[in-house]
């Protein structure tokens, strides 16, 4: 740099004002477009005055409930990013995605046509069944591209039981996110999973572009947003 202040070029100045806005805005909003919808908690960003060309933001967070789409449904969904630069398109690096969904939500992510056990939430912990009458609580891992799931207590009608370590682990292959996101914890919260994972860059790919146009236009009650 030149050391001289540069005015930010009119479609940066155009997607800050339109991220204020959005901030500021639509606390509480439900927003719908086609086959997506969720209601918005949260958004937040810091804007990067180092990119002239396109704008930046940093350390940006968005937090939504209640989210149906064709590719996620989730109670709760905190998207974290370094970077989001917007320009011809739109990319996010160093992602990082929370997730609270139910555990049928996030089966429908695994092989179908090689179905694991079923595992539920009850009480904050995963339970599944091993015998009538008789369950396994289990502790999930993310080992490499698997999921491993280790047996901590057996549950019966006389009472419950710590497994001792004698019971062995089962293990599946780690469910395909949408976006290419990985899995890299999965909890409980109590009947809920929580699946956190990460990308190291995202952009957004030519079909995803109409619909994110209609997601901002929707939350602004603009239709004149910037073209994405």
């Amino acid at each position: 740099m030149d050391g001289h202040d540069h005015p930010t070029p009119a479609p940066t100045r155009m997607w800050f004002s339109l991220l204020r806005r959005l901030g500021r805005g639509i606390s509480g909003r439900r927003i719908a477009v086609r086959d997506t919808a969720a209601t918005v908690v949260a958004m937040h960003g810091k804007p990067d005055l180092r990119g002239w060309s396109f704008g930046r933001a940093r350390d940006v967070q968005v937090v939504l409930r209640d989210v149906t789409a064709p590719e996620l449904e989730a109670r709760e969904l905190v998207v974290e990013c370094d970077t989001l630069v917007v320009g011809p398109t739109i990319t996010a690096t160093g992602v990082r995605v929370t997730a609270t969904m139910t555990p049928e939500a996030l089966a429908a992510y695994g092989d179908q046509d090689e179905p694991g056990p079923r595992v539920d939430v009850v009480d904050g912990e995963f339970r599944s069944p091993w015998c009538p009458g008789i369950e396994l609580v289990l502790r999930p891992e993310v080992v490499g591209d698997d999921l491993r799931f280790t047996p901590t207590a057996v549950i019966t009608p006389l009472g419950r039981w710590s497994s001792w370590g004698i019971l062995p682990s089962g293990s599946a292959p780690s469910p395909d996110l949408p976006g290419g996101l990985r899995i890299t914890e999965i909890t409980t919260a109590d009947d809920a999973v929580v699946v956190r994972s990460t990308i190291d860059r995202w952009s957004a790919s030519p079909a995803d572009r109409p619909r994110l146009r209609e997601l901002l236009a929707a939350t602004t009650d603009d239709p004149q947003v910037p073209a994405v």
